[in-house]
């Protein structure tokens, strides 16, 4: 399983708007896509950071996500909830519980 871990600032006072971007647009365009597994989307009351995760089948499905237009999409939304640029990192999940 592969996973892709965006992290971003988030403008003061829109954590709860981003977050029901998320559940309610983003969500089940994701459950839609090829190889996609499942999500979370983690905030900091006390910071404003943001954590954007989506788990992937294998890496190329997590790459055709982005090689489709989604994720720039998805980024084009949310934009308006952003402080800052996001970084986007990927790993290999090594170990999940369930």
């Amino acid at each position: 399983m592969f996973a892709r871990v965006i992290q971003v600032q988030l403008k003061p006072n829109t954590i709860e708007p981003a977050t029901a971007h998320f559940r309610d647009n983003v969500g089940p365009a994701l459950r839609q896509l090829d190889g996609f597994k499942n999500s979370r989307f983690l905030t900091n009351a006390d910071t404003g950071k943001c954590l954007m995760v989506t788990l992937w089948e294998s890496a190329e499905h997590r790459k055709g996500a982005e090689t489709n237009g989604f994720l720039q999409g998805v980024m084009a939304d949310m934009k308006e909830f952003f402080a800052g640029p996001p970084t986007v990192d990927y790993y290999e999940v090594g170990v999940q519980v369930a």
